[in-house]
């Protein structure tokens, strides 16, 4: 019986066009940028497919990037009332 492509390992470390796909991990700014952009849905279908910058994440980065973005964003909000406030008050 004939293999898939699917199960042949060399088939999966290759695209389309036969380019070598890099297996580096995604960076601290690609991180940023993606959940960024993920947040105010902004992005295009190749980030989450295979070699985009949202495919090259760790979940741990994922986790570890919505934890901080959910801080940064609480903290801006918090920011955002306290000078309407602060404005209202004077």
């Amino acid at each position: 019986m004939p293999e898939s492509p699917r199960q042949d390992p060399q088939h999966d470390s290759h695209s389309a066009s036969g380019e070598k796909l890099s297996a580096r991990r995604a960076g601290l700014l690609q991180v940023a940028k993606t959940l960024f952009f993920g947040l105010l849905m902004i992005g295009k279908k190749a980030t989450w497919e295979k070699g985009g910058d949202g495919a090259r994440m760790t979940p741990g980065q994922i986790v570890a990037g919505a934890v901080i973005g959910g801080v940064l964003l609480v903290a801006a909000l918090l920011a955002l009332v306290r000078a309407a406030l602060w404005l209202a008050t004077r």
